[in-house]
């Protein structure tokens, strides 16, 4: 062989050589990825990581109203049942007292068995919701005001046209008798009073006559008249009192039978 032939044969692979390298090249950078397209990847990652986190707090954000909301309706059902049940103490508190009430009226009706229940002492009449008792021994005013306190009552007051009638037709039933009744006044021209301090209404009855006591003014009744007299003259009495509804009177063996 010669030496052009070797020439020739080196230089021919070493060009050959040289396309390799050159193919070789232009391949690795056409699959290498460019700068511009990692910036491209990284964004939209972030892009999708940040929608993530979005939609994450939204999540979050949607569950923290939903337990805010069950336990404000868990505080007010609480409030309620709290409201509730301090109705429900004060009404069995009330049935209590109801209660404890009706067990002394079942005990007041047992006292009862076997006997007859009456409003009124004996000896005194009943009307309406009043006993009275017209005595039978003459005392002054201020005895027979005394007489009716012993006896855990007053001296009679007249409020109502009916009640008067009433009076009139039981003291008539007695004969000619008068009654000192709880109606005076301290001087001659003064205001007539009650004996519990109430004021005389007119309407009632009229007083025929006055007396001429400088000092106390008491009426007494006399069937369907009334009049005055000075306090310290001995008359009859009629005294008053309420109805007492535990009041028992044995019953003889045929009242029951």
């Amino acid at each position: 062989m010669t030496s052009e032939e070797v020439t020739y044969a080196d230089l021919k692979f070493m060009t050959l050589e040289k396309s390799q390298d050159q193919d070789l090249q232009t391949a690795t950078a056409k699959d290498s990825p460019s700068p511009s397209s990692c910036w491209r990847l990284a964004t939209a990652v972030l892009g999708v990581f940040c929608l993530s986190s979005v939609a994450a707090a939204g999540v979050l954000a949607a569950k923290f109203i939903l337990v805010s909301h069950l336990m404000h309706e868990r505080d007010e059902n609480f409030t309620l049942q709290k409201a509730i049940m301090e109705s429900l103490n004060q009404q069995l508190e009330l049935l209590q007292a109801q209660n404890l009430n009706l067990t002394e009226t079942v005990k007041q009706l047992a006292t009862c068995r076997g006997h007859k229940c009456i409003p009124c002492p004996e000896n005194w009449l009943q009307y309406g919701e009043n006993c009275y008792f017209f005595s039978e021994e003459w005392k002054t005013w201020q005895e027979s005001k005394a007489k009716c306190l012993a006896l855990d009552s007053r001296l009679l007051k007249i409020e109502s046209k009916e009640k008067l009638d009433f009076i009139m037709r039981s003291a008539l039933s007695r004969s000619s008798s008068i009654f000192w009744i709880g109606l005076s006044r301290n001087r001659a021209e003064g205001p007539w009073l009650w004996e519990d301090g109430s004021a005389f209404s007119p309407d009632l009855f009229r007083i025929q006559r006055a007396s001429s006591s400088p000092s106390l003014d008491c009426v007494w009744l006399q069937g369907a008249n009334i009049d005055t007299a000075q306090c310290g003259e001995y008359k009859f009495y009629i005294c008053e009192k309420v109805v007492d509804p535990v009041m028992v009177e044995q019953v003889s063996y045929s009242d029951r039978h």
